[in-house]
């Protein structure tokens, strides 16, 4: 298994042959407005240029979103990910979000499931309770 953080909540997974691209956020450093309500909100988002180019970063066998807000789904992201692309959501309104954003293999996660032999399980998660985004 390797496991690389690429920004926030970003990582590509490569495990067992096959590699996974999670939570997508690949606007160009400091795109965006620091976000209201956190500690720096002065800060521009994303704070840190992608360490891999575009083509590393989506040469990927699948997209795991785990939920849709900026930081983790972003308008870059939306715009370079392949339409065609396997991606994989938390639940059915995240899935017909990125549907209607044009991607066409949108999938929500079973509790369990498996992709290339590998079985992925669902598990709960919750931001804290002062997500700005949220």
């Amino acid at each position: 298994m390797k496991l690389t953080q690429i920004r926030n909540a970003t990582l590509k997974l490569d495990y067992a042959g096959t590699t996974f691209l999670i939570d997508p956020m690949l606007a160009e450093k400091e795109a965006w407005e620091g976000f209201a309500g956190t500690a720096r909100s002065w800060l521009r988002n994303p704070m840190v240029s992608l360490p891999l180019s575009l083509e590393a970063l989506l040469d990927v066998d699948a997209v795991i979103v785990t939920h849709t807000h900026s930081d983790h789904w972003d308008y870059a992201a939306q715009r370079h990910i392949p339409k065609d692309m396997p991606i994989y959501t938390q639940n059915l309104q995240d899935a017909a979000l990125i549907r209607s954003q044009g991607l066409s293999q949108v999938q929500v996660l079973a509790q369990e499931n498996t992709l290339a032999g590998i079985t992925l399980w669902k598990t709960g998660g919750q931001h804290g309770q002062r997500c700005p985004l949220c």
